[in-house]
């Protein structure tokens, strides 16, 4: 059977007895029987974690294949089958392991191990037995996100698209048909609002009495824990919400309003700004390939001018561990999952042929390029990837570093605007990224528990016209904007997203160094992703070359530099400058 499957159902496909807790357990149970003392500590760790490696490979295929195929059922419940039977006990053994090591007398951690250890013990701090089956809850629910968003239709035209497929319409030169296709895509937001409020007072349930049951205060102070976060504060990213309303939105704000006047616009509406501003010139969107195939070979293209390594750890994903095109019963998102066993990344994107795509494969093939590499330097499961304040570095990075390797793709004026465009992405995203912060701070440690969806949406209105004032909604029903917070990580990566910023401004950083020495910064690029976890945060800035800061004197500088490039660019594609005027 599995000979017959194509190359990406092969690569998914999962045994019966794989998804059963019964094939892991005698496993578990001889590594909590073993006598363990300070000599005996690094072979157990090396079963353990070859033992939980497997666990969690299984589940994240499970998991990536219930987004490729949202609307299969049996799929689906494979997966809810293996979160209801196979993680609440995985999840107790690793407590129970945990807490032997942490026993263990005279005991000290290696020095790669030491910080995993470190958070080994504060794992085992905030663990709590009524959480385990919750958690299991919590999974299932944001699960649902996946279902509701990946069976979602566009009508248009008489046309049914995916949401991706319509999203590319928001660009066309033609305003008219930015606004016909800005209306079906909010008819269809619309359409499935009612269940995804409903999924959002569950999941605010859940997550509140997780916190409750860790004898903490509230849902933020549980993720701060559960994500280790010890360099930063939340102090500090409210700091930097108004280091970006500051700092930034003014200059976004200059930026849209000059291309609107290029354009002869005389306001800027939702449908003439697609979380960047418009081209300038009126142009249609550069498209660069058609279809996931040929994709594939310009990004090799471009990966073998870049580095002999990378281009043959892509060269190895193209047998199966990516999945590109966009079709009805997938998820939406894009992503790089990964199956720690084999050391195998996988790409999931919904690619329509833009300029675009091509920035995203980039972004997920460096999330690929760190598992590789620290998959490869970092024995231990645990010690591979990194913070994540870390982890987004190696993906944004790499839509730089690919920069000057894209000359097969574009010619030089496209490629000039397909920088500029870049550039201007990362000055429109921070504004974005301190509203999605923001929003969910106010939401887990502010709002009460009485918080209704009103609420939420008067919160997000709020946010809104104090990150994105120059976008002009009069005249129209608010509803669509109110609902803004809809979005992935609301749902399913709550108090993941300040991590792209930082990680945004840290990549520009990379890319400030790489055009002063291009051989040095790729160097260390690939050496702070070997690092994995074993080193704390700010010496993974380190050692990639750039500090660990998002304070606003760091923001002004890199605007700062950003403008100056986009200028430089601008000369180039025939724009003008932000920073004109």
């Amino acid at each position: 059977m599995t000979a017959s499957l194509n190359p990406v159902e092969r690569v998914l496909d999962v045994p019966d007895a794989l998804t059963r807790w019964e094939t892991y357990a005698p496993r578990y149970a001889r590594l909590q029987a073993a006598d363990l003392t300070p000599a005996d500590v690094p072979a157990w760790l090396a079963e353990w974690s070859a033992l939980d490696a497997e666990v969690a490979g299984v589940g994240a295929k499970l998991a990536t294949h219930a987004d490729l195929h949202t609307d299969d059922e049996a799929v689906q419940a494979r997966l809810t089958a293996f979160l209801e039977e196979v993680s609440p006990p995985s999840h107790r053994v690793d407590h129970a392991l945990t807490e032997r090591l942490l026993a263990v007398p005279d005991y000290v951690p290696t020095p790669d191990f030491a910080l995993t250890y470190r958070r080994f013990r504060d794992a085992a701090a905030l663990f709590r037995e009524a959480n385990v089956e919750l958690e299991v809850t919590h999974a299932a629910q944001m699960n649902r996100h996946g279902v509701i968003t990946g069976n979602q239709e566009v009508h248009l035209r008489g046309e049914t698209l995916t949401l991706p497929q319509a999203r590319l319409r928001l660009d066309l030169p033609d305003r008219g048909e930015r606004e016909e296709a800005w209306r079906a895509l909010t008819d269809s937001h619309l359409g499935v609002t009612p269940d995804l409020d409903a999924l959002m007072l569950d999941l605010m349930g859940t997550r509140r009495q997780l916190a409750r049951n860790a004898d903490l205060p509230n849902f933020r102070d549980y993720m701060w824990r559960r994500l280790d976060r010890v360099d930063y504060t939340p102090e500090d990213c409210r700091a930097f919400h108004e280091a970006v309303r500051d700092e930034v939105v003014p200059l976004t704000t200059r930026m849209v309003a000059e291309v609107a006047a290029r354009l002869g616009l005389d306001t800027v509406r939702p449908w003439d700004y697609n979380r960047a501003p418009l081209d300038a010139e009126g142009r249609e969107s550069l498209r660069p390939f058609s279809g996931g195939a040929e994709l594939e070979t310009l990004a090799q293209t471009a990966f073998d001018g870049l580095d002999p390594e990378l281009a043959a750890r892509f060269r190895s994903m193209r047998g199966g561990l990516l999945d590109l095109e966009s079709r009805p019963g997938k998820m939406t998102h894009a992503y790089c999952q990964y199956f720690p066993v084999n050391n195998e990344p996988f790409v999931l994107m919904n690619v329509v042929g833009t300029a675009e795509d091509v920035r995203v494969l980039f972004h997920e093939v460096g999330h690929a390029f760190h598992g590789f590499l620290s998959g490869g330097a970092q024995p231990l499961v645990w010690n591979r990837w990194s913070p994540i304040e870390f982890i987004e570095i190696p993906s944004m990075a790499m839509e730089f570093l690919t920069l000057d390797h894209l000359g097969h793709v574009f010619s030089p004026e496209d490629l000039a605007r397909y920088v500029e465009k870049q550039l201007q992405g990362v000055v429109a995203f921070l504004p974005w990224a301190a509203q999605m912060d923001a929003f969910q701070h106010w939401l887990y440690a502010e709002a009460g528990e009485d918080v209704t969806m009103a609420d939420l949406d008067a919160k997000w209105l709020e946010l809104d016209r104090t990150y994105h004032p120059f976008v002009n909604w009069d005249g129209l029903d608010e509803a669509a904007r109110a609902k803004g917070w809809h979005y992935y990580h609301i749902f399913r990566a709550p108090f993941y997203y300040i991590e792209y910023a930082m990680c945004y401004l840290a990549a520009v950083g990379v890319w400030r160094g790489a055009r002063q020495d291009p051989a040095r910064a790729l160097a260390n690029y690939k050496a702070s992703l070997r690092l994995g976890g074993t080193v704390p945060v700010p010496e993974l800035y380190r050692a990639a070359g750039v500090e660990f800061r998002f304070d606003r004197e760091y923001i002004r500088d890199l605007m700062g530099f950003l403008g100056e490039q986009l200028g430089e660019r601008s000369a180039l594609s025939g724009q003008p400058s932000a920073r004109e005027g």
